[in-house]
């Protein structure tokens, strides 16, 4: 199983997700936003959001 680091923001919108060889990419099915992408690494359990800044709470101060 696989885990996509998406958002709080985004918990219960719904998504089209779409995949290839290396990367994924999720979107609002309604707007068309681009919410994530991620770097495909079958040895890892999660794939972050490239799109957000690193941390465990991005904006917050460190």
């Amino acid at each position: 199983m696989h885990h996509l680091g998406i958002g709080i923001d985004h918990a219960g919108t719904p998504v089209l997700i779409l995949t290839d060889d290396t990367t994924v990419t999720v979107t609002d099915s309604h707007t068309g936003e681009v919410l994530a992408t991620h770097t495909v690494d079958p040895d890892r359990p999660y794939w972050r959001n490239q799109q957000r800044s690193p941390g465990r709470w991005p904006g917050l101060p460190q």
